[in-house]
């Protein structure tokens, strides 16, 4: 993941740089350090634990640096915590820009030699808690290649220090100057002495977000803004307008039977791919994954939202198509077999909320109307249609539809109107999945 390596060409004088903010005046730690200390820790204990972003927290901290005659040009928070996508995020600052940037890598990307041979990699693997490289002294070294591009840049000194953390998580800031002569001691003092309080206010804001952003991956967006905000409480559930958007992979139980589990995990995170991007794309709320099958809703409030949910998820179910298409394209060319899906659309009234044992819930939908959506899903392999739409859906949505006669559902006391969507998306499931129960499934 790459930090932020130096300014832009623009940016390249050296000079000592004066605080950004004309209206904030502190003393200056190379004329009293404990004057300068001082300031900012009050500034620490009194205001900025009120910061729930970090960029707040990281551009006020920079701009209290230099205001105290420490003349940091870039300044990087790293924050490496649990997440599913993502090793760590980095909030990174610069002087002359009113913007911080943030950047995540992935934990593909740990493993690239770019992060491996860096000081991060330094201070999160071997524990280090400090490093510095004076770039303006050709006698200090120059391990890492983002040192050269720091020099490059016109920085003539380079500091990283790992933040003392309570949580699984580890953080480290990096910060470097173009001051002739590079920091003072009084100034890479002034950083120390603040350790510990950046290191406590990141743990605040690191764990509210690592709770934030795992339940948005387990339990949906909205779903985790409701179990944050104290909606908790099993059988708390609220009567909700949605389209049901039901999708299920095409034989499941033969690829599991034959497939080895490696090929098989593969094959599920593909085609959860394919159609979980594209309701995530349009607003839609992936509420859960069941074995093979996903439950989504696209919520509405009104009869305009109610035209903007059906026609949401027209597309999400078109776009799936397709991009279960090209992934068969490539299962194709490596010689494995092609996979094929089902979507039901239904639309009408479902309970939302908390629901299950008392030590263990689960925040979903229920109610006949999820019922009818899993019982249309289950005729797509019946009537050879890929995407199936309700009779209530048809009604309320402006997309082509087919209508395929009557049929009797199960547990459903009356025989169902059924259509297929028109155009593309609503074609038959094709020749690939109607021989899929005599294709052999090879490793």
């Amino acid at each position: 993941m790459p930090a932020n390596r130096g300014p832009r060409a623009r940016h390249r004088r050296i000079e000592r740089v004066t605080a950004e903010r004309p209206d904030l005046s502190l003393p200056n730690v190379n004329e009293d350090f404990e004057a300068a200390r001082g300031a900012i820790v009050d500034w620490y204990v009194s205001e900025a634990w009120r910061y729930r972003h970090p960029h707040s927290l990281t551009r006020e901290t920079c701009e209290r640096l230099n205001a105290a005659g420490v003349p940091i040009h870039v300044f990087n928070a790293w924050v490496m915590t649990l997440h599913p996508n993502y090793f760590g995020v980095v909030h990174a600052w610069e002087r002359g820009s009113q913007e911080i940037r943030t950047q995540v890598g992935s934990h593909e990307m740990w493993n690239t030699p770019a992060v491996q041979n860096s000081p991060l990699a330094v201070v999160r693997d071997d524990g280090a808690s400090a490093i510095r490289r004076k770039l303006c002294d050709p006698a200090w070294p120059r391990e890492y290649p983002v040192l050269e591009e720091y020099a490059a840049n016109g920085s003539t000194d380079y500091v990283a220090m790992r933040l003392p953390s309570r949580s699984a998580g580890i953080y480290m800031i990096s910060t470097a100057t173009r001051q002739p002569g590079g920091f003072s001691t009084a100034e890479l003092a002034l950083i120390d002495a603040l350790v510990p309080h950046m290191a406590r206010l990141t743990d605040i804001q690191a764990l509210s977000y690592l709770s934030t952003t795992l339940l948005d991956t387990y339990v949906g967006t909205d779903a985790g803004h409701r179990i944050m905000a104290g909606n908790i409480r099993r059988g708390s559930v609220e009567t909700i307008r949605a389209v049901i958007w039901l999708c299920d992979l095409r034989d499941f139980t033969v690829l599991s039977d034959r497939l080895p589990s490696g090929k098989l995990m593969a094959l599920l995170n593909d085609y959860f791919d394919c159609v979980g991007a594209p309701v995530r794309d349009r607003e839609g709320e992936i509420l859960k994954f069941i074995g093979d099958a996903m439950l989504a809703i696209f919520r509405f409030d009104d009869e305009a939202g109610r035209a903007a949910a059906c026609a949401g998820a027209v597309d999400a179910a078109r776009e799936a198509v397709g991009l279960v298409d090209a992934l068969n394209a490539r299962r194709r060319e490596a010689g494995e077999v092609p996979i094929d899906i089902g979507i039901a659309l239904h639309l009408g009234d479902v309970m939302y909320g908390n629901i299950g044992a008392a030590d263990r819930l689960d925040f979903t939908v229920i109610g006949p109307a999820v019922n009818l959506a899993a019982r249309i899903e289950g005729l797509c392999r019946t009537l050879g249609r890929r995407v199936l739409l309700s009779e209530a859906f048809a009604a309320a949505s402006a997309a082509a539809h087919e209508p395929l006669g009557a049929h009797a559902l199960k547990g459903v006391e009356r025989p169902q109107t059924i259509f297929a969507l028109g155009a593309a998306g609503g074609n038959r499931s094709g020749a690939e999945s109607e021989d899929a129960k005599s294709r052999e499934v090879t490793a």
